[in-house]
């Protein structure tokens, strides 16, 4: 029966976080739009990887079957990083990544932010982000861009725990949906305390069940 609820706990808490795929990796899922943050509508993805340079970050917007909008009144992608003292937000160096499918980087412009004093609008998550993409993609849904890669970094290297949350997001992001829908505004919410404390709760049972099971196999061995 121990062993039971020890798995039982291992299952509940891998559930309620899927752990990345690798431990470089962290994504958020871009699942509150302008009308109802609670929906569990899934519009694309955000992904960081900070294991491919070191002190960079590579970040992925994927959006199938949706597609950025070519609207002009928001942006691909804005997000923050953490201050390194004051109100000023640090400087970023951001590099478009190569084309691939449903992706062509000349259909998006890094905003300037160079000197990190920049805010840029993101209706109704926000209107102090102080990074942003745009798609200059003008005209409806021109472009059909479903995908964004961009690299970034600052002085002194770039962390995935350097991202920081406004309002309670991590990123936002405006959408065409696809297909023939509206162009809105969603966003990455930031993980509930809840789910992280099912996760850490499944990693003690994990713990708790495998230190189980070796005092059981050294007992028969004696």
């Amino acid at each position: 029966m121990k062993r039971f609820l020890l798995g039982l706990a291992v299952f509940a808490g891998m559930a309620g976080l899927a752990a990345p795929a690798s431990a470089n990796i962290v994504s958020y899922t871009l699942n509150c739009d302008s009308v109802a943050c609670s929906s569990p509508t899934s519009y694309g993805t955000v992904s960081l990887n900070d294991g491919v340079t070191a002190g960079h970050v590579v970040v992925t917007v994927s959006l199938d079957p949706n597609t950025f909008a070519g609207t002009g009144a928001g942006f691909a992608i804005n997000w923050n990083i953490v201050t390194t003292g004051g109100d000023t937000a640090p400087p970023l160096t951001t590099v478009l990544g190569a084309a691939t499918a449903g992706y062509d980087p000349s259909h998006f412009t890094i905003m300037d932010n160079t000197d990190g004093t920049k805010l840029y609008k993101a209706s109704p998550f926000g209107d102090t982000w102080e990074y942003a993409i745009e798609y200059n993609q003008q005209g409806g849904n021109a472009g059909n861009d479903t995908k964004l890669v961009f690299d970034v970094t600052k002085a002194g290297g770039l962390l995935l725990t350097d991202f920081q949350a406004l309002n309670g997001f991590m990123f936002a992001v405006d959408i065409w949906q696809s297909p023939g829908g509206p162009t809105f505004v969603v966003a990455a919410k930031v993980p509930e305390v809840q789910t992280w404390l099912m996760f850490f709760a499944g990693l003690v049972g994990l713990t708790a069940l495998v230190l189980t099971q070796r005092r059981r196999k050294f007992a028969r061995a004696v």
